[in-house]
């Protein structure tokens, strides 16, 4: 009988999802760059196994090869179990080797094989040691952040619930509060948000007297293109993206935030259309952007120490003089 699931173990599996995920949209792209899946397969399933092996009480060797794994683990396993997937993850690890040590790029229909393979092993390993659902695992557990946690959260009722609509607004909605959280996060003592770039912008609105005007249209578009700009560098600073960004807007609807707190959605007839797939995709573009920009962290880390809010600064100015030695 296994232990009950620590919240590390269950992180762990989350961030095995995380692997896994990635290594499926990467086998989606085109040659060659769908041969990266196969790395992230091989990633997912290994730190599986290493998690497997803390939760069991195997004691592993500082050094072993992959298929040593299956060997390690059975003593632990349940009476007359054994690990699954042991040939098909031989191949995927032969792949793996191929492409990373010898620069041979795996054929479409081999990282398709690899793709089945690793979901077949994962589905049925995971309740054989864990017993959970490796579907239920969920990779929401990696974002630090409570609000935009929440956000993903609630997003997923409504995928649950078969409004892929409503989820899909949820995503845009966590990803506009995750821009929000990190752009608008000010240090006292420090002039300005390290990543607003600049103050935040609305929509110019004309006086009445004003509309239609060639300089009403001209400020219009000033704006509009600054607002753009801005957002963009934002997402960049972050080390988000960008191009996934754009194609996550397109797949998203537009939301509308208002003084009062209310949140509106701009739904189209292809917003309508939205696939599961569409979700999950969207879904793994905002926790990956959530990881990625959770980064950023130790510059405001960095910012306390050096502001701290209870000391005043003195500035003084001091002329750069040139090498060593030339200053009095």
């Amino acid at each position: 009988m296994t232990s009950p699931l620590s919240q590390q173990t269950i992180q762990r599996l989350a961030f095995v999802r995380f692997l896994h995920e990635q290594g499926t949209a990467q086998s989606a792209q085109p040659e060659p760059m769908s041969a990266a899946a196969i790395l992230s397969f091989q990633d997912a399933v290994e730190h599986f196994l290493l998690v497997s092996a803390d939760h069991l009480g195997v004691n592993l060797p500082s050094s072993m090869q992959f298929m040593q794994y299956w060997e390690r683990l059975q003593p632990k396993l349940p009476t007359g179990q054994v690990l699954p997937s042991k040939q098909a993850l031989s191949r995927v690890n032969k792949l793996r080797v191929d492409l990373k040590h010898h620069g041979s790029i795996p054929s479409s229909h081999a990282i398709a094989q690899a793709r089945a393979d690793v979901t077949t092993f994962f589905t049925d390993a995971t309740q054989m040691i864990f017993n959970v659902d490796f579907k239920t695992v969920d990779m929401v557990d990696l974002v630090a952040q409570p609000t935009i946690n929440r956000l993903l959260h609630e997003a997923q009722t409504h995928f649950d619930a078969d409004d892929k609509v409503f989820a899909m607004g949820g995503l845009a909605i966590a990803f506009q509060e995750l821009l929000r959280h990190y752009t608008d996060r000010r240090i006292e003592g420090f002039g300005r948000p390290p990543f607003s770039f600049g103050n935040r912008l609305r929509f110019f609105q004309p006086d009445k007297d004003q509309q239609g005007s060639a300089v009403s249209r001209q400020l219009t578009a000033l704006t509009t293109t600054t607002m753009e700009l801005q957002e963009a560098l934002q997402v960049i600073a972050l080390g988000i993206d960008y191009a996934r960004y754009a194609h996550f807007n397109v797949m998203v609807p537009a939301v509308d935030k208002y003084e009062d707190g209310s949140i509106v959605l701009a739904v189209t007839d292809m917003d309508m259309a939205t696939t599961a797939d569409d979700y999950q995709q969207a879904r793994l573009f905002v926790i990956e952007s959530a990881l990625q920009a959770a980064r950023t962290d130790a510059t405001f880390d960095q910012l306390k120490v050096r502001f701290p809010n209870d000391v005043d600064f003195d500035i003084e100015e001091w002329t750069w003089t040139g090498p060593a030695g030339s200053r009095d």
